[in-house]
């Protein structure tokens, strides 16, 4: 019995959507963590998404077909990717907690912005866009 095709990679055959992943990137299956997030970053530039330099916590892993790492990755690799991705999330919200931030006023600007200033337990201070500028109603 003939194995049916699943697409074609440069005219060769591939039986499987994760044979025509590693057929498109030029190499197998990625073994371990560190491999997988090099990857990852490398096809998208270095997480840069929408104009803007993201940093692997801050970007958005899309599931959609033509979107990187998606569309490179297996889906395996991928759904370990985003459990990576929450796992780095998690320790950086255990970080920042245990810097004990505390709330001192609120700056409202002329363009009509808000910003929340914020200062930790080390004395490090920082300014939460609160709502964004925009013009008047009138």
């Amino acid at each position: 019995m003939e194995r049916r095709v699943y697409g074609y990679v440069n005219g060769k055959a591939v039986y499987s959507a994760d044979e025509f992943r590693y057929e498109a990137r030029g190499f197998g299956a990625i073994e371990n963590d560190e491999e997988l997030l090099a990857f990852a970053e490398k096809v998208t530039g270095g997480w840069y998404d929408a104009g803007w330099k993201r940093t692997f916590i801050t970007y958005y892993l899309s599931d959609y077909a033509l979107s990187e790492p998606y569309a490179s990755l297996t889906r395996s690799e991928f759904n370990r990717l985003k459990e990576l991705q929450a796992e780095a999330r998690a320790e950086e919200k255990r970080i920042e907690e245990a810097k004990e931030w505390k709330y001192v006023e609120t700056i409202y600007w002329a363009d009509n912005s808000e910003e929340e200033v914020w200062v930790n337990k080390y004395g490090e201070e920082k300014l939460i866009m609160v709502v964004g500028p925009h013009g008047d109603i009138c």
